[in-house]
């Protein structure tokens, strides 16, 4: 064994090394009181496995402790800043954008580098409002500083976690009319580039058709608001990667160079150096995304070996960037993306020899035909073989060693991903080649480049035909996680966006409102993911932007197949881009008295309809309240209807005996009011966080009013997101995810 060790030691040292650090960050996090023992054992078994003696063990447990060290004093500063701007208040600040910013809605954020004063060289997310500026931009503003918040809701997103592995150390939010910017001749040139390059890649195609929409995508990262489920094609066959500029597409930049540079004649020593430049040029034309930079410079290192006519190894070059890496901000290997980019590169280093093996049969030439009696036909065809062979050990190496990343970090598994990124891969190639041409191009021959991005459209639609092809074959994609038991998730998101989901044991889960476009985007779909629920029917209670989204999204996050409706449409409105297309889903608009199937006994029974009895103007004057009815609980789900709405069911005569009432908040008017609480009788009452309004006060009054009748309140401003369950005893649990609080209602 030591043998065979030895001889892995002498082929990669810097990725065992770089394995070994990797390792001892791990104990660090898990247990610190174990490290320097740790440590210790690392630095002995590199000795015994290089056959090195003591010098090296001092050598190797140096370095070990400074990577260790290094992580607890930048964790140390974070949290000293983090403490520091909590407090500041209102100031004025200034600073540099290091990244293109992203934008949504007429708003945007990026990470931005002050300057100035006490603050300078610190990190902050620079929240603002317009269009994204570029990279280089020079920003001022008032504003506050807001401490860095983690995930609120099960299976959110840790956002607090990421941006502190980029050492940022708060959100600033600027004030939207006193906010100035400005950009330097470098930066606005810069800007034209990236925007000539974007244009060109798409001129002459439908601005909003699907063709230009994945160019986009693929050739530079960029996704519509509106992809019309391409997104799920590429997620759910596991191919997601293929869908955002990564490693991989940066690899296929690098050899279309190098190429085109071998037909020219070039001596390689020269090559290298050009190849390597057009990586990161294209990196930069891309936003510079971290996986995309990550590759550039792995691609950077083994052909910068090459070119010293040094021996080139995969596994090596990735021990030397993560070993640089990790000196520089041992805290990288903590996120998702370091973790999946270095862990795939190590799979297919390591395991597609392995899978060589399982594919060879693929690759077997004829027992009794030599090569050279072969006719070319049949060259061609083991030649085609061989290839297929090959490109399915390295996607099976790829997917079998990023599946337990992918389960845990994204709670989902897509074994149909080995055959799928062998198919969409060679479609992959010829579209960002013909992407590239017609950008190099354009500027000489717009009805050349033209040209070219119709001929790319074929690829564009072949590509976004075959991810939805194996998304839609059987077993395409599994949940890590299996749910077990009836679930009812109440999401915590931002005012005026709401959303839940019942997850019955039996499957098909049912959205309640969905939280507007960026929470569904941003939260619950990631949530679900991570949970392991698939839903495929949603409520919408009303036609408030914080609570629906268009057809197109609600497709593209999930396979929805019916929506019950309370949206009343008005010209110009997402509720009459429902009437008008509703893209194959089946939508209700359910009246009083009606029941929807929940799944697995549950049933919600609809207490008043919009479409029958408008009580107000406002949209939160239309709004569907239904009751719950779930194992013999019922739970009044009021939304953010109003004083209005009560009255009108009060008046109704209509049963509003509940268990527990889910409370939204009206925009302007009174809710919960004495005489509806007091008909309901509830156990308990969940609100939702305070939203700074006028009304927030009136609702602190409410709060005492009911803990003194008895009425338990749960605030999910305290709660965060909540996971409502049944115990074997039939009482209601919920656990609230923020501060791990638990409370029971009894059916006795």
């Amino acid at each position: 064994m030591r043998a065979a060790l030895r001889r892995f030691w002498a082929k990669r040292p810097l990725f065992v090394l770089a394995c070994g650090l990797v390792a001892l960050l791990a104990v660090w996090s898990v247990a610190t009181q174990l490290i320097f023992a740790a440590v210790l054992a690392f630095a002995w078994a590199l000795s015994w496995m290089a056959e090195k003696g003591f010098k090296f063990l001092i050598g190797v447990s140096l370095l070990g402790i400074f990577v260790v060290l290094g992580a607890r004093w930048r964790d140390k500063v974070q949290a000293d800043d983090e403490a520091r701007f909590a407090i500041l208040g209102l100031v004025e600040v200034e600073g540099r954008l290091i990244e293109d910013a992203g934008g949504y809605d007429g708003s945007w954020s990026g990470i931005v580098r002050l300057h100035g004063g006490e603050f300078s060289g610190k990190k902050v997310s620079w929240m603002g409002v317009g269009d994204p500026p570029p990279a280089g931009t020079e920003l001022k503003s008032p504003g506050v500083f807001v401490g860095l918040q983690g995930a609120r809701n099960p299976g959110g997103r840790d956002r607090a976690g990421m941006l502190r592995q980029e050492g940022v150390v708060a959100v600033f939010r600027a004030d939207e009319m006193m906010s100035k910017s400005w950009i330097g001749s470098y930066s606005s040139a810069a800007a034209v580039v990236k925007r000539g390059f974007h244009d060109a890649i798409v001129a002459g195609l439908e601005e909003n058709g699907r063709a230009a929409k994945v160019i986009r995508a693929v050739v530079i990262g960029e996704r519509s608001d509106d992809s019309l489920g391409l997104v799920r094609g590429f997620r759910e066959s596991g191919t997601l990667h293929v869908f955002t500029v990564s490693g991989m597409h940066v690899m296929m930049l690098g050899s279309m160079v190098w190429f085109a540079l071998k037909w020219t004649g070039l001596p390689r020593r020269f090559a290298i150096p050009v190849i390597i430049a057009a990586m990161f040029g294209y990196v930069w034309l891309t936003g510079n995304g971290p996986a995309a930079m990550r590759a550039a410079w792995m691609g950077a290192v083994f052909l910068g070996a090459y070119a010293l006519r040094r021996r080139t190894d995969l596994l090596n070059a990735l021990g030397a960037v993560l070993i640089v890496s990790l000196i520089w901000d041992p805290r990288m290997i903590r996120m998702p993306g370091v973790q999946l980019s270095y862990g795939v590169v190590a799979a297919i280093g390591l395991g597609t020899s392995a899978m060589r093996w399982c594919f060879s049969w693929l690759a077997k030439e004829e027992e009794f035909l030599p090569t050279s009696e072969m006719s070319p036909a049949q060259r061609l065809w083991l030649g085609l073989r061989r290839k297929t062979a090959e490109a399915l050990s390295v996607s099976a190496a790829a997917s079998v060693g990023s599946a337990p990343l992918a389960a845990y970090h994204f709670g989902v598994v897509a074994p149909v991903s080995v055959v799928a990124t062998v198919v969409l891969v060679p479609i992959v190639y010829v579209l960002l080649g013909l992407a590239l041409i017609s950008a190099l191009l354009n500027p000489f021959w717009e009805n050349g480049s033209h040209a070219l991005n119709r001929i790319n459209s074929y690829a564009a639609n072949a590509c976004a035909e075959t991810s939805l092809f194996f998304a839609g074959l059987p077993g395409s994609s599994l949940p890590a996680a299996i749910p077990q038991g009836d679930k009812l998730i109440i999401y915590d998101l931002e005012y005026g966006a709401s959303a839940a989901c019942f997850a019955p044991s039996t499957g098909n889960a049912v959205l309640i409102d969905v939280g507007g476009s960026f929470s569904l985007e941003g939260e619950i779909g990631p949530s679900l993911m991570q949970l392991g629920i698939r839903p495929d029917s949603a409520i919408f209670t009303h036609s408030d932007a914080g609570h629906i989204v268009t057809p197109e999204l609600l497709t593209e996050m999930f396979g929805m197949r019916q929506v019950a409706s309370g949206m009343v449409p008005t010209p110009g409105s997402t509720a009459k881009e429902w009437e008008q297309d509703a893209l194959g889903i089946r939508l209700s608009n359910p009246k009083k008295g009606e029941r929807l199937n929940l799944g697995n006994g549950a049933y919600a029974e609809i207490l008043l309809s919009p479409h029958e009895e408008a009580v107000g103007s406002l949209a939160d004057d239309r709004a569907m309240v239904f009751m719950m009815h779930w194992r013999g609980w019922k739970i009044l789900w009021l939304g953010d209807a109003g004083r209005l709405s009560e009255q009108a069911m009060l008046e109704s005569g209509v049963d509003l005996k509940a268990d527990v009432i889910v409370a939204g908040l009206h925009e302007s008017d009174i809710s919960l009011t004495e005489n509806l609480v007091r008909k309901v009788d509830p156990q308990a009452i969940v609100i939702p966080r305070r939203a700074g309004i006028e009304m927030d006060g009136f609702r602190g009054r409410q709060r005492r009013l009911w803990e003194k009748a008895g009425v338990k309140t749960i605030d999910q401003a305290l709660t965060g997101g909540l996971t409502v369950t049944t115990d074997l005893w039939g009482n209601l649990v919920f656990d609230g995810f923020v501060d791990g609080s638990e409370m029971k209602l009894s059916g006795d």
